[in-house]
């Protein structure tokens, strides 16, 4: 760095992590891939980041204001001088006793989600060694290779003498999971593709749809949505200064109220639900670094850059949905003197175009700061609705985290190996949902994912003097709701990621997907959901009243609400409705094979297929992330092209069970569904400007109507 020198230290002496009990039916335990340990407490005086900070120092070195080693009995200091060496533990402070309750909340949580009731256990006693099979033949299904996956991990968990993080050799499991639609393998199991846009394909589908449809969709080829989103026009490379009239230097003369106050937006929104950043480092040597180097080729500038990109979407969700920008006093939404720098298409793009120029002469580190800038840089594509764009640079973070996390040290006890972590899981977890959606190679940094722990949101104490210009001008919140928040996600994907493993496959002979593994994922998924914290409870958002069997009079029942008072902030109002969307996008993709074997073999359905069914499809429905206020507030919605790719699987679907001649398959369909088919419509509508793979995918579903 330019100013203040930020250095990747190396760590020592971590103890080996614990060895993974793989006896959970060929089912990872959730709870041996995360940490449940509370942070150590840091302390020290420093005024900037260094390699190491004494956790305590003794009396001796802290007289002298040295760097104390904190050997016991006598510190390196003390015995050199034959010294008395005496250490004063300090109290724990209350940021301390906060991530504590955190993390043993979080450890009691996933070690309930892993115990079985008595109840579920004694009725799956039967079943146990038919999954068992089962589960075996899944493995069977998969090359060699992934067969010793977990016991390749095992035992080179056990071998580890440090937390040096070096993945097992072979492909990645995304590349050793077949999704290829219809692909058959020896035992005569049919992998069935986890992506929305594989709906098309499906045998029993193909038979209901139009085949104008079908035609359309073949002209198009197999893979559309790459090839229109590939060969879509780039992005503008033209900046337009702000003001117009401020010329080439126009950065340097932006108004520092302006720099804080999109800062402050983009911490208060887009960072609390995707914690790229660390708030405290930021406020104190990134944004004053920049600011110092006049905006300049650095890696501070271009992170500052993205920021204030992203807060620009940011200031506008405030406006859509009238809340008040932070820092200010106001109940309402009040545009700032510099609210004219958001009015751009999209929104932020001057200050994403100044990074993008910056970062070629960087573009080769890969560091900590280099993976945060690809990271925001993803995050950018993802809002303004690019996701090849998004998957580059996702691509390009995980090849940072990859860089950072092997044939290195890392303690993931101090503030920088959590750094770490932070980035490494919002990688993962983006990189997957476009990897199973798109069909794209993924990086191999799910080869780490039961290596790395989730982060413990360890703070960067940055004790001395902080410029007064350089701080955050927004109030302290309590972020622990978000951290809560973030590590719930991790444990949802995680159980998503099971569930794509266990159920995605069907056989002709009927006995795919298997109840028993069935019935332990959803108890799996109950219980994240019943063992959430407090503040992050909610009950199941869907009803499980099934369908009127006469459609024609029954009426059209109103959006169900997504909350009954106002969010208090559009974080809070994102957080909430994505933990609630999580909940029903695993509840139907548990349901999802029962379709695929409903349209396929209706003859071999049973009562318990069907009950999966209706199931599946009231979890299709309503979902929160994009109802409610979020039919406003369009500029802070993630993933909105997920979203879009769940939505057009989604209306195939509906269409296919509303069309099929079966009348007991027409029955499941919950009420509501056509206004709820409807929502989707008008959401693809809304996207479709923006994406042309969107734009495709409507003008296809409405070659149903």
């Amino acid at each position: 760095m330019s100013k203040r020198p930020y250095e990747e230290s190396l760590f020592h002496g971590g103890s080996p992590p614990e060895p993974i009990d793989n006896s959970h039916n060929g089912l990872l335990p959730i709870n041996d891939l995360l940490s449940p340990e509370p942070p150590p407490s840091l302390s020290g005086s420093v005024k900037k980041p260094r390699s190491f900070i004494a956790t305590v120092a003794c009396e001796t070195c802290r007289l002298k204001k040295t760097r104390c080693d904190e050997s016991r009995p006598k510190c390196g200091l003390c015995k050199s001088l034959g010294l008395e060496c005496v250490y004063n533990e300090r109290k724990s402070s209350k940021r301390d006793q906060s991530l504590s309750l955190i993390m043993s909340t979080l450890h009691r949580l996933e070690t309930k989600l892993e115990n079985i009731s008595s109840a579920v256990r004694d009725d799956m006693q039967p079943l146990h060694q038919q999954m068992l099979n089962a589960l075996e033949g899944l493995r069977d299904a998969a090359t060699p290779r992934q067969s010793g996956r977990a016991s390749d991990k095992h035992a080179a968990l056990s071998n580890s003498q440090s937390q040096h993080l070096t993945p097992e050799n072979g492909e990645p499991d995304d590349f050793v999971f077949d999704e290829r639609p219809n692909t058959t393998d020896s035992n005569g199991h049919i992998s069935i593709s986890f992506s929305q846009h594989g709906v098309i394909l499906w045998p029993g589908a193909r038979e209901i749809l139009p085949q104008r449809l079908l035609e359309a969709h073949e002209r198009l080829g197999r893979n559309y949505v790459i090839d229109l989103e590939m060969k879509r026009p780039h992005l503008s490379m033209y900046t337009y200064p702000y003001p117009p009239q401020a010329g080439e230097d126009w950065l340097e003369a932006l108004p520092l109220g302006m720099i804080k106050g999109l800062s402050d937006a983009f911490f208060a929104t887009f960072n609390l639900f995707t914690p790229i950043m660390d708030k405290t480092f930021y406020f104190a040597f990134t944004l004053g670094a920049a600011i110092e180097s006049g905006f300049g080729y650095t890696i501070e500038t271009c992170l500052v850059l993205n920021v204030m990109a992203l807060g620009c979407l940011a200031v506008l969700s405030h406006q859509e949905g009238n809340y008040p920008l932070p820092g200010t006093r106001s109940s309402r939404f009040e545009p700032p003197e510099w609210m004219g720098v958001i009015h751009e298409v999209p929104p932020g793009l001057r200050f994403f175009n100044e990074a993008r120029r910056r970062i070629g002469f960087l573009m080769c580190h890969n560091d900590i700061q280099s993976c945060q800038f690809y990271l925001l840089s993803s995050v950018y594509y993802s809002q303004i609705l690019r996701p090849m764009d998004s998957w580059a640079m996702i691509h390009r973070a995980a090849t940072c985290c990859l860089s950072m996390l092997t044939n290195h040290d890392v303690n993931f006890d101090e503030w920088e190996g959590d750094m770490k972590s932070r980035v490494y899981w919002n990688t993962l977890m983006n990189e997957t949902i476009l990897v199973q959606e798109l069909h794209l190679p993924p990086s191999g940094l799910s080869r780490l994912e039961e290596l790395v722990p989730i982060p413990k949101f360890i703070g960067f104490e940055s004790v001395g003097f902080v410029p007064a210009r350089f701080s955050s001008s927004t109030e302290e919140i309590d972020e622990s709701f978000f951290q809560y928040h973030f590590l719930a996600q991790v444990a949802h994907r995680i159980i998503l990621t099971r569930i794509r493993h266990s159920l995605y496959f069907y056989s002709d002979s009927g006995t795919f997907p298997l109840p028993a593994v069935n019935t332990e994922l959803r108890h799996q998924l109950e219980q994240w959901r019943i063992n959430l914290p407090p503040a992050l409870q909610f009950s199941d958002p869907r009803p499980s009243t099934p369908m009127d069997p006469n459609p024609s009079p029954a009426p059209i029942s109103p959006p169900l609400p997504i909350d009954h008072n106002r969010p208090l902030s559009p974080a809070i109002a994102l957080t909430e409705a994505m933990l609630r969307g999580r909940y029903m996008i695993a509840n139907f993709h548990i349901g999802r094979p029962y379709l695929y074997k409903a349209l396929r073999i209706p003859q071999h359905i049973t009562d318990h297929d069907l009950e999966q069914m209706r199931n599946g499809l009231r979890h299709a429905m309503d979902w929160p992330p994009v109802g409610g206020i979020f039919r406003k507030m369009k500029s802070c919605i993630p993933i909105k092209f997920a979203f879009c790719s769940q939505f057009f699987g989604q209306v195939l679907l509906f269409y296919c069970v509303s069309h099929h001649p079966d009348p007991r398959l027409r029955k499941a369909l919950p009420v509501g569904w056509e206004r709820w088919t409807d929502e989707m419509l008008r959401f693809l509508e809304d996207c479709a400007p923006f994406s042309p793979a969107v734009a495709k995918d409507l003008e296809l579903l409405q070659l149903l109507r």
